[in-house]
């Protein structure tokens, strides 16, 4: 009988490890299974610069795509693509094990929060995070420059999650690289600077001014520092910005308040879009009751206290969340009801549901904290086979056309003919830069256009209207 409880104990931990293990082991299975080394729309724009064609990769780091200026998730990119010889794969494995191992980093961080136990319910990370409704983003070299800001800002969110009094100088020197990276990682970092930049501003003023014995004007003055140097790379972000064209504007509020409900909903996979009514409204639902806890904590909590710190925390990365989804709301509204909301939207929005289910287990009730968290791992457990069906309509799709010009090269179709016959699976906006790539990984014998047939000569081809939508 003395064993009973460790064994309790365990049971939970083994039960949380190893959904995580199955489903890494799936994602990575996909990828051995269906990735194909083909480029993908802006996989193309990776190709001059691993081929070696690039003349000025400074440059071509910092160039805009869309909205979004892009430097580090490129950089990493390019490293990757160099050290494989051009195999679009690695880009999607090593976005699986980024994730894969964001979701064993809460896993760790829970079972130290609650003194060396997990919880069941705590399976709910993996299968949020891992969830094969994320296919666009993890079978898409490309999506590692989507999935960047998302993945700095939950380690952030893991960070204000820790807090104990004030923050500590590893989790300064932490918070500070990440958040210097975020205006590196597109337009959705800048979006979610939003909370984190107030947050380490209270978090410096704290360590200035408090006479407290943890407060430390070193630590307060590197996060001083490191504010000013991301504000600069805000500023130099628009530098030279030229505002997408092709994005109409939305129709109005209502419009956007929708789409941006839609898009809070979305956090749950892509399978939500068959029931928007019932999933935005428990979305906005779930959003406003830990809002109102969060500041209900807040007046109560002693000023400056741990806890005072770590629920201001929350709320500011649960405001800056809703703010995101506004902001989604007003900049896409106007598509939604021809094209939808992309899939890949899903991984964007994921950081809501992890403030919800990390602040009700430090302030809920003991009932309502196992009501949400029961309700959150079992709404993602019920969603893993419809979320798994949408992301196999975009497998399909994508292996489908990937096949098709693989089994071409092979015929021995010239460039020009593949270029005719792919081009609105590939690059359907630039038939030029397509004919270009395809002809650099001949030349730098990459992938399956080493074998490609080439024309005796080919002419300017015409491009076509700018959009990045795949399907």
């Amino acid at each position: 009988m003395q064993h009973l409880p460790l064994l309790d104990n365990k049971r939970p931990t083994v039960f949380v490890w190893t959904i995580w293990a199955i489903m890494v082991l799936v994602a990575l299975l996909c990828v051995f299974i269906y990735g194909r080394n083909i480029p993908l729309a802006e996989d193309w724009h990776l190709v001059s610069a691993v081929t070696g064609n690039e003349p000025k990769i400074s440059n071509w780091l910092w160039l805009q795509n869309n909205e979004h200026r892009i430097p580090f998730p490129k950089l990493m990119l390019l490293f990757l693509l160099k050290i494989s010889n051009g195999d679009f794969r690695v880009g999607m494995a090593f976005t699986i094990i980024c994730v894969s191992l964001l979701a064993a980093y809460f896993i760790k961080v829970f079972y130290n929060l609650r003194g060396s136990k997990l919880y069941y319910t705590d399976a709910f990370f993996p299968l949020l995070l891992l969830h094969l409704g994320n296919w666009e983003n993890f079978f898409w070299a490309w999506e590692l420059t989507f999935v960047t800001a998302t993945i700095l800002t939950c380690i952030l969110i893991s960070t204000v999650l820790q807090l104990k009094n004030l923050i500590s100088m590893p989790h300064a020197i932490v918070s500070s690289f990440c958040m210097m990276l975020l205006p590196l990682s597109g337009a959705n970092g800048l979006l979610y600077l939003l909370p984190v930049m107030p947050w380490l501003a209270l978090q410096a003023y704290f360590h200035v001014s408090s006479k407290e014995a943890a407060a430390s004007r070193r630590i307060g003055i590197s996060l001083i520092i490191s504010l000013a140097l991301t504000l600069l790379l805000v500023i130099v972000y628009f530098v030279g910005y030229q505002h997408p064209t092709w994005y109409p504007p939305s129709p109005g509020i209502f419009a956007t308040l929708k789409t941006a409900v839609k898009f809070m909903a979305l956090s749950f996979g892509p399978a939500v879009s068959r029931a928007w009514g019932v999933s935005g409204l428990f979305a906005f639902a779930l959003t406003l009751a830990t809002a109102i806890l969060l500041i209900s904590t807040i007046i109560k909590s002693r000023y400056r206290g741990p806890e005072f710190r770590r629920a201001g925390g929350l709320f500011l990365f649960l405001g800056g969340n809703v703010l995101f989804a506004l902001a989604m709301g007003y900049g896409r509204a106007a598509q939604v009801a021809s094209v939808g909301l992309p899939i890949r939207y899903v991984f964007l929005s994921m950081p809501l549901l992890i403030i919800c289910y990390s602040t009700w287990q430090f302030y809920g009730l003991p009932l309502s904290r196992k009501m949400i968290q029961w309700g959150l791992f079992i709404t993602m457990l019920i969603l893993i086979v419809p979320n798994t069906r949408k992301g196999f309509n975009w497998r399909d799709y994508c292996v489908q056309g990937a096949d098709s010009v693989i089994h071409d090269i092979n015929y021995g179709v010239p460039r020009s003919a593949l270029v005719e016959r792919h081009v609105n699976f590939l690059l359907h906006w630039d038939k030029n830069m397509l004919a270009k790539g395809m002809q650099q990984l001949k030349e730098a014998r990459m992938g399956p256009f080493k074998n490609m047939k080439s024309d005796t000569v080919i002419s300017s081809l015409p491009s076509l209207p700018v959009s990045t939508d795949i399907k």
